[in-house]
This record gives C-alpha cells, sequence and structure tokens, in this order.
C-alpha cells in the first residue's frame, strides 16, 4: 500500500475531483480537472489512479481520453474515497501512540483503543454520505 497516503490534503482533492467529474458531461481530461482544482497535473493523476483502482471512476486512454465515474454520484460514499486515498487510519497523526517515553504502557493501550475507536467512528460517518451529497442542491 505505499503508492496509497495518508493525507487530509489526498482526500479533499479527491473528492473535488469526484464533484467536478459528477457535474461533467462525459469525460473529462485530466488537463481540465488540474485547472478547474488549481492542482499539480502530476500530483492530481496519483489521485486519480488510487480512484482508478478501487472502481469509483474510470480512464479512457488515448487522445481523446479523461476520466468519469465508474458509477452514479449517489452509490459512491465519502468512505469509499476514504479507502481508496489512505495507507494508515487518519488518527495516527492526529493520535500518536507509538512514542515511547511519553505513554505509561496503560495510558498507551487505553489511546490505541481509542484510536481505534475515533477511526471507527471516522468511518461510520464517511459511510453515510454520498458524492451526491456534496453537489449543489437545485433552489427552484
Amino acid at each position: 500500500m505505499k503508492d496509497k497516503v495518508s493525507s487530509t490534503k489526498w482526500f479533499g482533492l479527491a473528492l473535488q475531483s469526484l464533484l467536478v467529474l459528477a457535474e461533467q458531461d462525459g469525460i473529462c481530461p485530466s488537463a481540465v480537472l488540474a485547472q478547474k482544482l488549481e492542482a499539480q497535473s502530476t500530483f492530481l493523476r496519483k489521485i486519480l489512479a488510487n480512484l482508478v483502482k478501487a472502481g469509483i471512476i474510470s480512464a479512457k486512454e488515448g487522445r481523446d481520453g479523461g476520466y468519469y465515474l465508474a458509477r452514479g454520484a449517489n452509490e459512491i460514499t465519502l468512505k469509499d474515497v476514504y479507502d481508496a486515498m489512505r495507507s494508515d487510519p487518519y488518527s495516527k497523526g492526529f493520535l500518536d501512540v507509538n512514542s515511547k517515553e511519553c505513554f505509561t504502557p496503560s495510558t498507551r493501550s487505553a489511546l490505541y483503543d481509542l484510536k481505534d475507536e475515533m477511526e471507527s467512528w471516522l468511518v461510520e460517518g464517511l459511510a453515510k454520505k454520498t458524492i451526491s451529497d456534496l453537489l449543489p442542491k437545485d433552489n427552484g
């Protein structure tokens, strides 16, 4: 899993990419996505590659190539995106329990349990939202 990262920047950019693709009619080239998101193309392509591997988006190669959603925006949960982008639990950086000089064994054990519980809360919450929930709603 070295091709995935634990970074809120990657997760945020993945979500933004999916929102652009959800509003796009047809295939969207990575250069257009990068321009709309004001992101570096090479960085964005790494994110898109993880989304393709996870089956969230599909890629068409060639001159008229680009990316498109592999399934409906209402079928893609934020948990799907989170799982596609992470290699370490979200809470790893938030609650570092590996520092031996900071904790007694009993405290470290309690914090490990808390870290795991935080991960569960996050994943459960993300599973309840889809990409379509993030799309702008028509006020009409």
